[in-house]
């Protein structure tokens, strides 16, 4: 009589598979993190790009810029706060930051008179507090880092010398607005700019 041999994985090829398959996931599990953190600094540069240009579209209707005081090279205007996030949305949006119409003396106070939309504000452009609850009061990017600043020119040079920060350059950069985020080490935020 014939044994009948049959066919089938010893545990030395299994464990080899195994073994196999961990180092190509030690390998991918890095490269897709940095491929996430790169995909959320581009779409974080695309929010930030786009408040520069309501801010220049609310400056060619009104003739001047909103949001600032006044005095040196450029202003900046730091959006870590709910009192100033409120008033940025206000004052791009037309409205409140719950959608609601603002008063007549709330736009006039922003600026915004008229109360035009220049930016519709949406739900990932805000922070999402650690209980799951988006605050619609308070502006973050795509990490929900809440450290952005807008840097405007106030002397009407052209030129803005953002604040002392990591990413400031030395020398003023050619342009009449700008923003740039601080990076916030307890999050895992990074720090990035629109001049790059």
């Amino acid at each position: 009589m014939k044994n009948k041999r049959t066919h089938a994985f010893t545990l030395i090829e299994l464990l080899m598979v195994v073994a196999i398959i961990g180092i190509l996931a030690g390998i991918l599990v890095p490269t897709v993190g940095a491929v996430r953190k790169q995909a959320n600094v581009a779409a974080s540069k695309a929010q930030l790009s786009n408040y520069v240009t309501a801010i220049q579209m609310f400056k060619g209707d009104y003739g001047y810029y909103p949001l600032v005081s006044g005095g040196g090279d450029s202003d900046n205007y730091e959006l870590n706060s709910k009192g100033s996030s409120t008033r940025f949305i206000q004052t791009l949006s037309g409205r409140n930051p719950d959608g609601s119409v603002i008063n007549s003396f709330v736009g006039k106070l922003n600026g915004n008179r008229r109360k035009v939309a220049y930016h519709n504000f949406s739900e990932s452009e805000f922070f999402i507090s650690y209980d799951d609850i988006v605050s619609v009061d308070q502006i973050s990017d795509r990490f929900n880092n809440v450290n952005i600043s807008i840097e405007i020119d106030t002397d009407g040079d052209g030129f803005v010398k953002p604040s002392p920060t990591d990413n400031a350059p030395d020398n003023p950069i050619r342009t009449p607005v700008t923003a740039y985020v601080d990076a916030d080490e307890s999050i895992g935020a990074p720090s990035y700019t629109l001049w790059d």
